[in-house]
Parts: C-alpha cells; sequence; structure tokens
C-alpha cells in the first residue's frame, strides 16, 4: 500500500513537471505559445467549475509521455553529436582528411538510423526501455513494413486530435485578444504622457500630467476585472458550448467580475492580491533582453509563477459562485480599498517598466500576467 502511494506520487509530481515543460516550451514557439495561455485559462475555469483536482489538469498523463520523449530522444542523440563534434574538430585540425571524412559519413549515417529509431520506439510505446533498449530485428522488422507506417499515421492523428491544440490556441488568442482591448487606451494615453513630455512646453505640462492620471485610472480599472474575466470567459465558454458563437463571450462583461466580488469580497482580493503579487517579480527578468537559447529557461518559470495565480482566480471563482446573497458592505469596502492598494502598487511597477524593461513602453500592452508566458515573444 505505502509503495502504491509512493509509487503514484511520483508519477503526479512527474506528470506536473512535465506539464510546466510542455508549456513553456510552446510558449516559445509563435502561435502555439497561445496554447499555453489557453491550458492555464482551462484549469482555471475547471478548479472554478468546482470540478475534482486530479480532472483540474487535463492531458497530464500525456504531458509526462511527451516530456518523457523528449528526454529520451536528447540522452539517444549525444552519443551522435559527440561524433559528429568530433568530426567537426578533426577537419578543424586536418582540413580534408579521411579521418574527418569518415567521422562526418558515420554521423550522418547514425542520424538518419537515430530519427527512424525515435520513430519506431514512440510507435512501440514510447518507454525508456523502447528508447534504450537494442531491438534490432524487431527494429528492422517494423521499419520495413508498410503497416507499421499506416499505424504511425493513424497514431499521429490521435495523438493531434488529444491535444486539442487549436481549441487552446484559439482560447489563449481570446483572452489574450480581450485583455489587448482592456489595456490597449490606457497604455496608449499613458504612453502620450511619458513619451511627450520632454518636447512639451513647461506651461503645457498640466495636461500631460491629466492625460497621464487619466491613463493610469483606467489601467487600474482594468486590472481591477482582467484576471477574473479570463477565467470567468474559459468558464462560461466550457459551460454553455459558445466557442465559436461568441468569441470574447465574458471578457467585457465587468458586471460578472463584480458580481463575484459583491457575493465573495475577501477571498476576491486575497486571489487578486496574490495574482498581482505573483507577476511583479516577473519583470525584474525582463530588465534586459536575453539570447535566444535562454528563452526556454525564462519562459519556465513564468509558467511556474503564473499557473499558480491564474488557479487562484479559479479558487476565488469557485468560492463566490457557492454563495447567493451578497456579503456585509463594511467588509465589501475593506476588501475594495485593499485590493485598490495592490493594484496601485502594480501599475507603479508598470510606469517604472517604461524606463527600466528592455521593451520600453511596450511592456504597459504587453503584460505576462494577461498574455501567455514570455509575451514578448511576440513582438
Amino acid at each position: 500500500m505505502v509503495f502504491h502511494s509512493i509509487r503514484a506520487l511520483a508519477r503526479w509530481i512527474w506528470n506536473m513537471l512535465s506539464i510546466v515543460m510542455v508549456l513553456s516550451i510552446a510558449a516559445t514557439i509563435p502561435v502555439v505559445q497561445f496554447a499555453s495561455l489557453g491550458y492555464m485559462l482551462e484549469c482555471s475555469a475547471r478548479v472554478a467549475r468546482g470540478e475534482r483536482l486530479r480532472n483540474c489538469f487535463p492531458g497530464v498523463a500525456l504531458a509526462g509521455q511527451i516530456f518523457r520523449c523528449a528526454l529520451a530522444m536528447l540522452l539517444t542523440w549525444l552519443p551522435i553529436w559527440l561524433i559528429a563534434d568530433w568530426a567537426y574538430s578533426s577537419e578543424l585540425i586536418q582540413p580534408g582528411s579521411s579521418a574527418a571524412l569518415t567521422l562526418r559519413l558515420v554521423a550522418r549515417v547514425l542520424s538518419l538510423l537515430w530519427v527512424l529509431w525515435v520513430v519506431w520506439a514512440i510507435a512501440s510505446g514510447g518507454n525508456w526501455r523502447n528508447f534504450l533498449v537494442p531491438r534490432p530485428i524487431r527494429f528492422v522488422r517494423d521499419i520495413l513494413s508498410k503497416a507499421f507506417w499506416l499505424d504511425i499515421e493513424d497514431r499521429w492523428w490521435a495523438f493531434l486530435k488529444r491535444l486539442h491544440l487549436w481549441r487552446l490556441i484559439k482560447l489563449g488568442f481570446q483572452a489574450s485578444l480581450g485583455a489587448w482591448i482592456w489595456l490597449a487606451i490606457p497604455a496608449l494615453l499613458i504612453l502620450i504622457s511619458l513619451g511627450a513630455a520632454p518636447e512639451v512646453k513647461t506651461d503645457q505640462q498640466g495636461g500631460l500630467a491629466l492625460l497621464g492620471l487619466l491613463g493610469a485610472i483606467l489601467m487600474i480599472r482594468a486590472i481591477q476585472y482582467l484576471p477574473t474575466l479570463q477565467t470567468y470567459m474559459a468558464l462560461q465558454k466550457s459551460i454553455e458550448d459558445r466557442m465559436d458563437q461568441r468569441w470574447l463571450y465574458g471578457m467585457l462583461d465587468r458586471s460578472a467580475a463584480i458580481g463575484l466580488f459583491r457575493r465573495a469580497p475577501l477571498r476576491f482580493s486575497i486571489a487578486n492580491i496574490l495574482f498581482l503579487a505573483m507577476a511583479l517579480p516577473l519583470y525584474f527578468l525582463r530588465i534586459e533582453s536575453i539570447p535566444p537559447e535562454l528563452w526556454f529557461l525564462l519562459s519556465m518559470l513564468f509558467v511556474l509563477w503564473m499557473f499558480p495565480a491564474k488557479l487562484l482566480i479559479g479558487w476565488m471563482i469557485r468560492s463566490s459562485r457557492n454563495k447567493t446573497l451578497d456579503a456585509w458592505w463594511p467588509l465589501r469596502w475593506i476588501a475594495w480599498i485593499a485590493h485598490l492598494a495592490a493594484i496601485v502598487i502594480y501599475v507603479g511597477f508598470l510606469y517604472l517598466g517604461k524606463f527600466a524593461l528592455w521593451e520600453g513602453g511596450v511592456s504597459l500592452l504587453f503584460q505576462h500576467a494577461f498574455l501567455p508566458p514570455v509575451p514578448f515573444f511576440v513582438l
């Protein structure tokens, strides 16, 4: 019994780690990065719907299989990479030598065999044994079989269907589009105010200050509702199956967020404050641009921080949906003031980000709290 419990716990940890890794990789791929946001919102919506915890992470076992296959592919590629590196070094030392030519030829032949081996190993189950234990007779027999390749084609389409990739991309894009609609005008007003200030005469600075203040107020208003409305949109689409009928259903429904706040003000405030608090440290990672080779590590940190934050919003919506009466009005005021103070601090960081982050003022519009992890890769 204890052994089975430990094994189940280890499998759960592996699968959750795999989800983070898969979402991090997806976040670095243009267009597919919207699926990363879509998946996090899907999980948040399931939490809000009150589903059991194990059902709140769809495809977690599939992610474990994908990550296992990726690691096995990396391990089996290392010897070939080493031979290719030897060939490159030999060519540098003795250009045109027979040793360099032989090593290059061996590396190319092994690369072709490696591709076939990986396809065969995945088709055979994708377990560690399939990748690491040689079975040359079965390998040759399967590779030369027409039925094997037909089965590979069927499995490939079944795999894509299990990913629900298009639905997640669409959900993530809709959530991002809704966020941009909320953020565009406030960000534009703030950028005009800050950008034009050095070129405007002293007696006209007051108008720019009012313009910047208006932008800040609208930004506060947007951030007050955005975290809740993104999960609310994912929740409404899953409940009413309106994915293809109304693109931004729920994202512009400010009254829905207000209703959730009125029924559970303290939890609403706590969830949103923690949401913003978990987004703030990630701005320090955007101070300087990093090489493309490190994008994956950066996106992994973004997923690790923002995924739990979105689950918190789902928990808050679930708590509010379970209540039928509004909370006591003084409690609502206390919660609203605390929430407002947190938003003001967050907006203050956005102002500083205009001068400190490598994207400059665009960071006001491309906020990782409401967009795919590391959203500036879209640029």
